[in-house]
């Protein structure tokens, strides 16, 4: 994928994330957990640091937050 489209993807990605309805506890992570999947894979694991380091920053960031909320949806 193009470099232009990860970051078109990213940004419609925020916007359906500030869009989303607000529902409280685990159940209301889940949509966000699904949209942090999608982003994932316009920054795939082929991201090479070297070469493209803000994409792998955004990768990195991701797998962040995918962790951190995953744990919230699993207690």
């Amino acid at each position: 994928m193009a470099h232009d489209n990860r970051w078109a993807n990213l940004v419609n990605t925020a916007f359906l994330l500030d869009q989303a309805p607000r529902r409280p506890g685990p159940e209301g992570l889940r949509p966000t957990l699904e949209m942090i999947e999608s982003a994932l894979e316009v920054f795939p694991s082929a991201v090479d640091p070297v070469e493209d380091f803000e994409g792998y920053a955004v990768r990195r960031l991701l797998l962040a937050l995918k962790a951190v909320l995953s744990e919230q949806v699993s207690s």
